[in-house]
């Protein structure tokens, strides 16, 4: 039987970016282990976090999050870093200029077993997001708390996690974060960041069903073709409501 990290008070931050996720999940009281296949935004994160680090809240990973372990070439963005990808083809959107380095990659496994099952994992990692979901699978321990970056794959990553035993769903806009603020320490999420997570996203939790109908009617239809303008971005929540605690 599945059981699911309820009294953990550690947060996975995989694809870290320009650290603003985990300066907002530290605020909150929990350690972070960040990941970022980047090198030049694990450095600033290093330094912009050096205080945490020290105390041993927060643990910087410089590595690319993968199926399997050892080395793979990198794409990073030099347009936009937030689309840099193992994909190539994803990192080279809208005509961007790429640079290819090589990485260390990890699985989830490998992570979950040096710093432990984290209470809430979120999940923006380019490309790749479906292969982090699918290590979820089988696992005796679960995140209570899982978010991931939609896109044209959206019904497969919300199967995926019905399938690992998450039955609450939310989808949060991710135009409208710069507009929240975090009701526990009243920080202001800055435009472009996650946001809230767990019980603090806006709405109330709904089933699979529940969050496929309104996917479909709000995000892409069931043809794949999309419904929302392009100013409009979403994540994925999700939780096991059997377990669910407060945020």
């Amino acid at each position: 039987m599945t059981d699911f990290a309820k009294d953990s008070r550690l947060i996975f931050d995989l694809g870290m970016n320009d650290g603003e996720d985990t300066a907002f999940y530290l605020r909150r009281g929990f350690s972070v282990v960040a990941l970022d296949a980047n090198p030049a935004l694990c450095e600033r994160a290093r330094k912009r976090f050096s205080a945490a680090i020290g105390d041993g809240c927060v643990k910087i990973l410089n590595a690319a999050i993968w199926d399997k372990p050892g080395q793979a070439k990198f794409y990073v963005n030099l347009d936009n870093d937030h689309w840099s990808s193992l994909d190539l083809g994803w990192a080279e959107r809208h005509a961007s200029r790429t640079k290819e380095i090589a990485v260390r990659c990890v699985t989830l496994d490998e992570l979950f077993g040096e710093f432990g099952v984290p209470y809430y994992l979120k999940i923006d990692v380019e490309g790749v997001d479906q292969c982090v979901l699918d290590q979820l699978r089988g696992s005796l321990v679960l995140p209570l708390y899982v978010s991931v970056e939609d896109c044209r794959f959206g019904f497969q990553y919300l199967e995926t996690l019905a399938a690992c035993g998450y039955d609450g769903f939310k989808l949060l806009d991710q135009s409208t974060v710069c507009h929240m603020v975090d009701p526990v320490t009243g920080h202001v999420f800055p435009a472009g960041s996650s946001g809230p997570f767990g019980n603090e996203v806006p709405g109330e939790w709904c089933s699979h069903a529940e969050l496929v109908k309104l996917y479909s009617s709000t995000v892409r239809d069931l043809e794949g073709k999309r419904l929302a303008p392009r100013t409009q971005w979403w994540d994925i929540h999700c939780t096991h409501i059997g377990s669910k605690q407060p945020a």
